[in-house]
């Protein structure tokens, strides 16, 4: 059995688009053209492990560079900030604390 081709009207018409036949025909026109782009992938492109391994490598050195992340950590930082600051940081919070509540005790005495 032979599949009857139905016309570009045809089709139109049966999608229920709101645009306009003329700019539907081109909408997939372009479509087509686009999916031309393309190029199939052939696995024999793929020489072997060394291949793909580069391939990897090249991939993540690409990430690193774009999402500017560092490849050596530095162990003065804690959670981003430097050790002292953040040890001078928790005393400065800490005393501040003790005092507050050394007072409101001292207060109700």
């Amino acid at each position: 059995m032979e599949q009857e081709k139905k016309s570009a009207n045809k089709i139109w018409k049966e999608s229920g688009s709101t645009l306009s036949f003329k700019e539907w025909i081109e909408r997939e026109n372009k479509k087509k053209e686009s999916v031309d782009e393309f190029l199939p992938f052939n696995g024999n492109d793929l020489v072997g492990e060394d291949t793909i391994q580069k391939t990897l490598d090249e991939s993540k050195a690409y990430i690193d560079s774009v999402s500017g992340a560092k490849k050596t950590s530095n162990p003065n930082l804690i959670l981003g900030l430097d050790k002292r600051v953040l040890v001078f940081s928790t005393l400065i919070i800490a005393g501040s604390l003790g005092y507050y509540f050394y007072n409101k005790l001292k207060k109700k005495a």
